[in-house]
């Protein structure tokens, strides 16, 4: 170090930038003293008054450091001291390490409010987790035990503002209104139609086009059809929901799929889980083949799903009643399904494909039966012909043997004993084509309830009267053997009694 570096440092320490004729005063010894030793003061005054100042500079540095070597010497030894008790810490860090390798490792308790749900499942929405109900979600997720949802309900008004931003993201509704046209078990035997308030087919029947030669216009080929008019009807959903009543059943559906709220929040839960699959039910076993339109004539009182539009077995029903007035092809044999013997089974299907007009005896179309006259034909077919019998074809085991036909069994016409065929273009289901519906377009909050409003267009029918073939039974009412629609799954019906088992609900 020269001495132009010593002297700043000693400028430094008395806090000034030069010294008036190279002195110092007594403050300014006693300051430099303190910090740097009476040796380098000493050698420090030495040299402000040298001509050659530099040959102090060394003895200036060598007192200097041996007033701070003691200091340094100390945290020297305080480093070395943290070091090894770093290395130690390190040590009993691998050994701890090392220990729970070779140990089995125990599943670790899920934090309340990390709980992060099964992979591969998509997050459906960011709920409020604050929210009593989630709060119970997540403390029941991680515990497994209720006692951390015991006293939890449900923000009803919370539940409300979810639901509309659960339809309102990602496609939601669109998927939903998909669900609904799709989803019904018969759906795929239908073809789907634009409407708005009911359609007529415009496709025709036509004879033969073809002709010797002649140089002269000689026009032939007619066509021939009988439209069938096929209405579209208006359709509501009115659902009052009771938030507590569902709490724990959704709580239960989150631990036994051991999803995440974010991955199933509750207004998807009540939406998938309650409500989809009731209107998908009224839809298949209540509308589209039992249905009987009825006008309302009273709106304040709740109607039955099966009276706002009719449905297959209807229409059948009262073109059969039309008499010679009607183009759909009634077939004249009877049968008593609960009375027939197995070979006369066998005889009514292979007497109604033979019965065919030319025009579709060859063509591929499914026979259209209830599934206990399925069950019928497959008995009397085994019973007949033996074990392990029956044909293979297009269309499985349950071809008619010798054609191309084939039985299928729709849950929409349980209990049926009508039979009917038709090409699968010709059985369709009418959507609404102006407008994408709002399954549920309004959510409401009414003291304790969340109230769910929604609507959408449906009907069905077939297009052309004279490629339908069928057995309708005389004096058949398709309502006959529907249930009550206020009636649970479990047979059970709502009651005023407030002492009766369902609680009077």
């Amino acid at each position: 170090m020269n001495w132009n570096k010593i002297k700043a440092v000693f400028l430094k320490a008395m806090k000034v930038t030069s010294l008036a004729e190279n002195k110092l005063n007594a403050e300014q010894r006693e300051t430099l003293k303190e910090i740097f030793g009476e040796s380098a003061l000493e050698k420090f005054e030495a040299g402000l008054a040298a001509e050659n100042p530099e040959e102090h500079s060394k003895g200036i540095f060598e007192a200097m450091k041996a007033v701070f070597a003691p200091e340094a010497q100390q945290a020297t030894t305080e480093l070395a001291a943290q070091l090894q008790a770093a290395i130690a810490e390190n040590k009993k860090k691998d050994s701890l390490i090392q220990a729970l390798m070779e140990s089995p490792e125990d599943i670790p308790k899920a934090d309340t409010n990390e709980f992060q749900g099964k992979g591969g499942i998509p997050k459906v929405m960011s709920v409020m987790r604050k929210a009593g109900h989630y709060a119970a979600a997540f403390g029941f997720l991680a515990t497994g035990t209720m006692i951390s949802a015991q006293g939890k309900t449900i923000d009803v008004g919370s539940v409300r503002e979810e639901f509309g931003t659960y339809l309102s993201q990602n496609g939601n509704n669109l998927e939903i209104v998909r669900q609904l046209f799709t989803g019904f078990s018969s759906s795929k035997y239908f073809k789907t139609v634009p409407a708005v308030t009911e359609h007529r087919a415009v496709q025709a029947q036509i004879n033969s086009v073809v002709q010797k030669f002649t140089p002269k216009w000689t026009p032939k080929g007619n066509t021939k059809f009988t439209p069938l008019v096929i209405k579209n009807r208006r359709h509501k959903v009115n659902v009052p929901i009771i938030p507590a009543e569902v709490l724990d059943s959704y709580l239960f559906h989150l631990y036994d799929e051991r999803l995440s709220p974010d991955q199933m929040p509750i207004t998807k839960y009540i939406w998938e889980q309650l409500i989809y699959p009731q209107i998908l039910d009224d839809i298949e076993l209540r509308m589209i083949f039992k249905g009987k339109y009825v006008e309302v004539t009273d709106p304040n009182t709740a109607t039955d799903p099966e009276d706002g539009m009719d449905g297959i077995e209807t229409i059948l029903v009262e073109q059969k009643a039309l008499g010679a007035a009607s183009k759909i092809n009634f077939t004249s044999e009877t049968i008593n399904w609960d009375t027939a013997t197995a070979q006369q089974i066998l005889d009514f299907f292979e007497n109604f494909v033979d019965d065919l007009t030319p025009l579709y005896k060859n063509k591929k179309m499914n026979i259209y039966v209830s599934p206990e006259v399925y069950r019928k034909y497959q008995r009397a077919y085994k019973k007949v012909w033996g074990q392990n019998s029956g044909q293979d074809g297009d269309f499985g085991t349950a071809k008619i043997d010798y054609s191309v036909n084939t039985l299928v069994s729709l849950d929409g016409m349980s209990g049926s004993p009508i039979v009917f065929s038709t090409p699968a273009e010709n059985m369709v289901k009418l959507r609404h084509k102006n407008e994408v519906p709002l399954v549920i377009n309004d959510v409401q909050k009414h003291d304790y309830e969340v109230r769910l409003y929604g609507e959408f267009w449906l009907g069905v029918g077939f297009q052309i009267a004279e490629a339908v073939f069928a057995y309708v039974p005389a004096s058949y009412d398709p309502q006959v053997s529907l249930s009550p629609s206020s009636q649970f799954p479990d047979g059970t019906a709502p009651t005023d009694d407030p002492e009766s088992p369902d609680g009077g609900l």
